[in-house]
């Protein structure tokens, strides 16, 4: 064979070569807006591809997918939610921007607020960790890691990696701003583990890592006159009161201040559990959202629960797994009350995310209305 027949052969293999297609494109769902839940995965079906992190939905809203659970809300959703609507009572779900102070993650700095005066007007200046006080997570806030090392980090659909977000132009993807340009607007349901917890006069701790189960929950619901199996709808935003405000402004100032300087086993928080449990339940629910009073809605800290067999949070399924904010530190003493006034836990509720193009996380400027 002489030179010139290598050369044609090895052009001919080069010529045929295809480029191996990303899992992604293999396996993602096609999405009918007619029916967004024909051929729903169930939670044991998840990942969709073995090559994906730890029950994974990458590709359940299509490859190139940035809104996540955001997706669960459709126009017929918060058409639905409208009924919601009966006293026309409204309740502010945020904490105080310096709230709490000092910030729990002793990494945050606290809010500083300047005022400039002027002729004849004034103005204020805002500087702040969009993580210190009621906070919506963005996709771009947690990511799978299996060291904590920028190396190893996944984000949703697999879609940025961390050099994107650092990039000095900039990157979009998977930015803040799709949260506030989507509109989050639908049904809230309030689930109040503390209020369960009082009536059965149990004592609870929110500053040490008690976990809340789904058994619990169920039990919560039943409580309130809820059947544990209907009592959400695809869209809705799950909201649970564990008590740590309520626990919190308890506290004295000496005792707020040192808080956040716990170490060891002292630095625990309650929380939801991590578990399959727990994620099989909130998967089967098509949530929107989940939320709650406390610092990250599961108990701190992060990575002691087992899912899958793989030791992971409920951080990282949620954002880096299913595209699924989280809210936290949500201000939910007053809606609480009137909710058990009322005996009814549902509302219309509304978050308006800052409009930050490439932004991490957000205050949620949460809103509900009986």
């Amino acid at each position: 064979m002489n030179s010139f027949t290598v050369f044609a052969l090895a052009a001919a293999v080069f010529t045929d070569a295809r480029p191996v297609p990303h899992p992604l494109t293999l396996v993602s769902r096609a999405v009918n807006d007619s029916n967004i839940y024909a051929n729903w995965p169930t939670y044991d079906q998840l990942p969709l591809h073995p090559s994906f992190p730890t029950k994974a939905a990458w590709g359940v809203w299509g490859e190139s997918d940035e809104l996540g659970s955001l997706n669960h809300i459709r126009n017929a959703t918060i058409l639905a939610a409208k009924s919601e609507i009966q006293l026309g009572r409204a309740f502010n779900l945020n904490l105080e921007l310096s709230m709490p102070d000092p910030p729990i993650n002793t990494n945050r700095r606290p809010l500083i607020h300047a005022i400039q005066p002027f002729a004849g007007y004034q103005d204020d200046v805002i500087t702040l960790n969009t993580q210190i006080s009621t906070q919506f997570d963005g996709l771009r806030h947690f990511p799978y890691s299996t060291n904590l090392s920028q190396d190893t980090y996944q984000f949703y659909n697999d879609l940025i990696t961390f050099d994107d977000i650092m990039a000095p132009g900039g990157s979009s993807t998977l930015g803040i701003q799709n949260a506030a340009q989507k509109g989050i607007a639908g049904r809230g349901i309030l689930l109040d583990w503390a209020r369960w917890m009082d009536s059965k006069n149990a004592t609870f701790d929110a500053f040490n890592a008690t976990t809340i189960s789904t058994v619990d929950l169920d039990a919560v619901a039943t409580f309130q006159g809820l059947d544990p199996a209907t009592f959400a709808s695809p869209g809705d935003f799950l909201v649970v009161r564990t008590g740590f405000t309520q626990q919190y402004v308890a506290l004295a100032p000496h005792d707020q201040a040192i808080l956040p300087y716990r170490e060891g086993n002292d630095a625990q928080f309650l929380g939801m559990e991590a578990s399959d449990e727990m994620l099989r339940w909130l998967w089967d629910k098509k949530l929107a959202l989940v939320g709650s009073d406390n610092p990250a809605f599961e108990s701190l800290p992060l990575g002691l629960g087992f899912i899958d067999g793989v030791q992971r949070s409920l951080h990282q399924v949620f954002i880096g797994g299913w595209g699924q904010s989280i809210v936290e530190f949500l201000n939910l003493e007053n809606l609480a009350v009137a909710c058990h006034e009322l005996k009814r836990y549902s509302f219309f509720f509304t978050i308006q995310n800052l409009n930050v193009v490439g932004g991490i996380a957000s205050p949620p400027n949460a809103m509900a209305i009986l």
